[in-house]
């Protein structure tokens, strides 16, 4: 056996048939499912184990619930493989999805392999995909230019789409208790110790962006600082790597001050209390990295394409934001009460504006 693919499972009862089928119709054949069921409270656990039954190539190993970072870090104990992927039971896979990794990797003798991935909302419908590069190899001697390129297309953000050389990653350990971003830590733990990666043109990995993925209902300020840990992690591992350049800074400033707007706008629409949002926010836009970055972005000559909100005190962001929407309603009133022929008028001279 050439390759394992971890597969941490958590409450994914009913997505699971479809990532098992998909798996099963690998054209790549030299690999084994380790399936880690992280202590799931619906079908999950029965769902792996029947699938398992009858496939000597999925192994499941139940266990008792810890997060997804820590999963991980056990499943990797377990591999004995030359190479080690990854993938999510709630996604699905291309048949020559690990043919074409596998053949990527071992054609350049590459430490690591990367795949487009395509992205779709609950119903199906496409949300976006990394872009088509062509196949690349990329040596460590061109890390400094192409790294922020990588990043920058979130082709590090996730352990998916991707074969690893295990004995690179086999000691590799991310905090317990890093509950997002953890996929990114690792990567960038992982990078310092390949001599080059290979890229891959094919779209063969499907991420679907369930409505009850936790991620995405996190609020308030301890959203942000799950999401600065791994913003500053970045940062620290791309200077550590002597690969701290414009470029690499460009892109981290634009995660730094694009998830704080993210965040804000969630805490603005919270049910927190005004003195309460006032605070986080506060927090958020007068911390120092976001600071820095902020800083960073309004000198440069070349701005980022972002609408980055600039430190401020809290209570000065929600007045703003309170008289805007003021603003906007007074509009609306207005455009209410008259006539037909003025209100065409005025989304005319609007349109011609914009």
């Amino acid at each position: 056996m050439k390759l394992t693919v971890i597969v941490p499972v958590y409450n994914i009862a009913d997505h699971l048939p479809r990532f098992f089928r998909s798996m099963q119709a690998q054209t790549y054949r030299d690999f084994q499912l380790l399936v880690l069921d992280d202590g799931s409270e619906d079908d999950s656990l029965a769902v792996c184990r029947s699938f398992a039954e009858h496939d000597s190539g999925i192994r499941v190993i139940p266990h008792t619930h810890v997060g997804i970072a820590q999963i991980r870090n056990t499943a990797l104990s377990y591999v004995e493989t030359e190479y080690t992927a990854y993938a999510d039971g709630d996604d699905h896979v291309e048949p020559d999805y690990l043919t074409h990794l596998m053949t990527a990797i071992e054609k350049y003798d590459a430490d690591l392999a990367i795949s487009r991935v395509q992205y779709h909302l609950e119903s199906g419908q496409v949300e976006g995909e990394f872009p088509a590069r062509g196949e690349m190899l990329i040596t460590k001697s061109e890390y400094k230019d192409k790294l922020p390129m990588l990043l920058d297309d979130r082709r590090l953000n996730y352990l998916y789409g991707k074969v690893y050389r295990t004995a690179l990653l086999k000691d590799i350990r991310v905090e317990n208790d890093v509950k997002q971003g953890s996929d990114t830590m690792l990567n960038f733990m992982y990078l310092p110790r390949t001599g080059s990666i290979v890229l891959t043109d094919d779209l063969d990995y499907h991420y679907t962006r369930y409505n009850k993925r936790s991620v995405t209902s996190y609020q308030g300020k301890d959203a942000y600082d799950r999401i600065l840990r791994v913003n500053r992690f970045i940062y620290d591992s791309s200077d550590e790597m002597g690969m701290l350049t414009e470029e690499m800074l460009k892109v981290i400033d634009s995660r730094v001050l694009q998830s704080g707007r993210w965040v804000i706008d969630k805490i603005v629409v919270s049910d927190s209390d005004r003195d309460s949002k006032a605070e986080q926010i506060n927090d958020i836009l007068n911390n120092e990295y976001y600071v820095n970055a902020y800083n960073r972005q309004k000198d440069r000559l070349a701005q980022l394409d972002i609408d980055a909100i600039a430190p401020q005190s809290g209570t000065a962001y929600l007045d703003n934001v309170e008289r805007l929407k003021r603003l906007q309603n007074k509009k609306a009133a207005i455009l209410r009460r008259s006539p037909k022929k003025l209100v065409d008028l005025y989304h005319r001279l609007k349109g011609g504006a914009e």
